[in-house]
């Protein structure tokens, strides 16, 4: 499966730094997912294994970040870190993502040429043989795996 965690290059090596600093403490990293403007923002999306992320965790986890991004002088512009939980319309990045939110609705863009069927929306099956299924007005939709761009529930 492509990185839905980080997808951009400069995404994948800040993964790097940051993903010792989230599994220390059984956190696990959702997505990291910078974006440039007028200021560079982190977004780091976080979870909790055993129980419900709070706004504590979320700056602990930011302190940590911040201070290990200063020390390595990683980042060598002004930029503004967010940690958070994924949310109600969290995206799905990992393989146990769209198993465990079966059966809930779902927007998928796929990497296509073609716009008609660049965005789908339904409800998730699930991941069976490498494709993600998904129905929508009673039809059943096949993505392969590395075809997914993007995917997150809606609410």
């Amino acid at each position: 499966m492509e990185n839905l965690i980080a997808r951009s290059n400069q995404e994948q090596s800040l993964s790097k730094t940051i993903l010792p600093i989230v599994e220390k403490d059984d956190f696990e990293l959702v997505r990291i997912k910078i974006l440039e403007g007028s200021n560079l923002t982190i977004q780091v999306m976080i979870e909790h294994n055993n129980r419900s992320l709070t706004i504590d965790d979320c700056a602990t986890i930011s302190h940590l970040i911040s201070d290990e991004l200063v020390k390595e002088n990683i980042i060598k512009e002004e930029y503004n870190l967010e940690v958070s939980s994924p949310g109600l319309d969290r995206p799905l990045t990992r393989l146990k993502d769209f198993n465990e939110w079966k059966g809930h609705k779902v927007i998928v863009k796929q990497k296509t040429n073609n716009l008609k069927n660049s965005k789908l929306k339904g409800t998730l099956i699930g991941i069976v043989n490498s494709e993600l299924q998904l129905i929508q007005n009673d039809k059943i939709f096949y993505i392969k795996v590395c075809n997914i761009k993007e995917a997150k529930l809606v609410s």
